[in-house]
């Protein structure tokens, strides 16, 4: 634990003085602001009778607030509803003001200023004197000001997904006739909504799926972090698995994760086949499962060794070790979780489950008891923004492997019995990094860490206690001894002297028989004073007689 604290205590200072010296604030974002000028303020009569209007164009609504109309962004308004109360309509609005969850500072210039935090406006549902019922506006105002709202979200929404996707380089087409091709594959994620066949093509500076509807989904080979071939060995499927530096845009949805695939054999059995009437059929059947099993297995290793090629090492596939792999639920089902050289992956099941090793300070595993059958798996980035990912309902009979190939690949890892809220504790290490190492770090994660310090500490008393002592400490001890021997009896040192140093090292036995001999001798020597004092005397009472048997 102390070698933990240290080594990843440096690593982590590092990471966080290099982040301070290149750091690079965020742009805030930009306050939103219903009209820029006065010439794009509306003129409509409604406004001038002092009227709910709302403004589709600018994403505005304006409300007359005491007796002026007053414009109001859409994003400040937290939310509206409409209740009626008798002949009334009642339409109360509620805004976003600093320190609400759904607020941004980022929005507000002065957060220290006053903000209107509701109003309530009223209408009536009786018809007025022109025929019109005043609660009509209302209600349009209710409905249009929900549509704009709905609008402006989903478009802050697909605003936020697009702000990491990065737009890739055009593709290079090869026109060539020996261009790399792989046919008859399934793409996932789907670009429609039905699996479409089609065929994956390596070009001069990247990958192209063309389907039979005609769509293409292009893959830039700077974009590939991680590359992956899981062999159909004792699988469904066989695929060519992409991890990616930057997400794509795949229809409307954006991804880390593209999978190339085909199915061999059958997913489904059929249970109600009787087994003895097909059972040359069957074998015909396996006979030739094992012969597109070794085919699909050749063509996609030729397709890899020729990008390899093209790639000139760009791209490098890498094949999971199945023996070193243990199963686990990272998501929701379970399923076989296999390292390879640089990550532990699952891309079998959807979504797939991928980890850089390189990428991991530490792991730690959760529930670890004996009377447990399972445990949990825990990876702690080295960013700490980071969300941990976790790994549960791992067999106990698996945790000597994984920490063995833990070992092998040089992370650290620690145990403990019970379950933690990594979102605080992520949090606390994120708002305090520094103060958290000073405070001993992942320490706490190590439940030997305190039986190690006080072994050390018992050490270090047994080094500096000295039970010979000095001279001068042990002539005062023999000097104590000798004044307390002198108090005792004569008696006592008569008893005590027959023990000497001597009987320190004799066992139990022994020291019986010095007692017995002891013991006998002190009646021997009785025997011999008491003797000559003793007289015989005669009985005066005679023997009692013997009474006849008649």
């Amino acid at each position: 634990s102390s070698g933990i604290n240290a080594e990843y205590g440096e690593e982590a200072k590092a990471r966080l003085s290099a982040k301070k010296n290149g750091y690079s604030p965020k742009k805030k974002m930009q306050t939103s602001v219903a009209f820029k000028n006065i010439a794009s303020f509306p003129t409509d009569p409604v406004i001038r009778d002092l009227k709910i209007m709302v403004d589709k164009k600018h994403e505005s609504v304006i409300l007359p607030t005491f007796g002026v109309p007053v414009p109001y962004h859409i994003s400040h308004i937290k939310n509206v509803s409409k209740s009626e109360e008798g002949d009334y309509v009642y339409l109360r609005v509620n805004f976003n003001f600093p320190g609400t969850v759904s607020a941004l500072e980022e929005h507000y210039a002065n957060p220290e200023a006053t903000f209107l935090k509701e109003t309530t406006f009223r209408s009536s549902v009786r018809k007025s004197v022109a025929g019109e019922v005043p609660a009509t506006h209302l209600n349009n105002a209710f409905r249009i000001i929900k549509e704009v709202q709905k609008k402006f979200k989903q478009y802050e929404s697909e605003k936020k997904q697009m702000a990491d996707v990065v737009e890739q380089d055009s593709l290079k087409i090869t026109q060539t006739k020996g261009v790399p091709r792989l046919k008859d594959l399934y793409c996932r994620p789907n670009v429609s909504t039905k699996r479409v066949i089609g065929t994956l093509e390596a070009h001069s500076n990247g990958f192209r799926f063309s389907n039979s509807h005609g769509s293409n989904i292009d893959i830039i080979y700077n974009t590939i972090k991680f590359a992956f071939f899981q062999p159909c060995d004792k699988e469904m499927l066989i695929m060519l698995h992409f991890y990616l530096r930057h997400p794509i845009m795949i229809g409307k949805k954006k991804t880390y994760h593209i999978s190339f695939y085909t199915e061999v054999g059958e997913i489904m059995t059929d249970l109600g086949k009787s087994s003895h009437m097909y059972d040359r059929d069957d074998i015909e059947a396996e006979h030739a499962e094992r012969e597109m099993r070794q085919k699909l297995k050749g063509a996609f290793k030729n397709f890899i060794e020729k990008v390899e090629n093209l790639t000139k090492g760009k791209v490098e596939f890498d094949t999971p070790f199945r023996e070193l792999g243990f199963h686990g639920v990272p998501n929701r089902s379970s399923c076989l979780l296999q390292p390879t050289t640089h990550c532990i992956i699952n891309v079998v099941e959807w979504p797939p489950f991928v980890i850089a090793l390189d990428e991991v300070e530490l792991i730690h595993f959760e529930r670890v008891q004996f009377q447990l059958k399972n445990f949990d798996m825990v990876f702690i980035f080295k960013d700490y923004a980071r969300k941990v990912e976790m790994i549960n309902s791992i067999p106990m009979s698996s945790l000597d492997a994984i920490k063995e190939w833990l070992n092998s690949c040089d992370i650290k890892y620690t145990e403990g019995a019970i379950s933690l809220n990594w979102a605080k504790v992520m949090k606390a290490i994120v708002d305090d990094p520094e103060g958290f190492f000073e405070d001993g770090g992942w320490k706490f994660l190590d439940p030997e860490s305190d039986a190690e310090g006080e072994d050390e500490d018992e050490d270090e008393m047994d080094a500096s206690f000295n039970p010979a002592g000095d001279d001068d400490e042990a002539s005062e001890e023999s000097d104590s001894d000798e004044d307390y021997s002198s108090e005792t009896s004569d008696s006592e040192d008569s008893y005590s002297g027959s023990g000497s140093s001597e009987e320190s090292g004799k066992d139990w036995s022994d020291l019986e028989e010095e007692a017995k001999r002891d013991d006998q001798k002190r009646a021997r020597e009785e025997t011999d004073d008491v003797s000559p004092r003793k007289k015989k005397k005669k009985s005066s009472v005679p023997p009692p007689s013997k009474s006849k048997k008649k």
